[in-house]
């Protein structure tokens, strides 16, 4: 059973090429631009989410054998 799902945008394009786009456009250096913070916090969401599910699988065959 899954907690919650992260929806993609529509038109999903890779993290690496948003990042590279937005910088070039932006004439900023590489650095961590709002858009690459805002894919990595994505990221770790969907890490914390894939974490729950698995302890909530854990939990409910701790359930059903107990």
């Amino acid at each position: 059973m899954r907690i919650a799902e992260i929806i993609p945008f529509p038109n999903s394009v890779s993290d690496t090429a948003i990042g590279a786009s937005v910088s070039q456009a932006a004439g900023e250096p590489s650095g961590a631009t709002e858009i690459e913070q805002m894919l990595q916090a994505r990221a770790r969401i969907r890490k914390v989410l894939d974490e729950l599910d698995r302890l909530n699988g854990e939990l409910s065959q701790l359930i059903v054998e107990g």
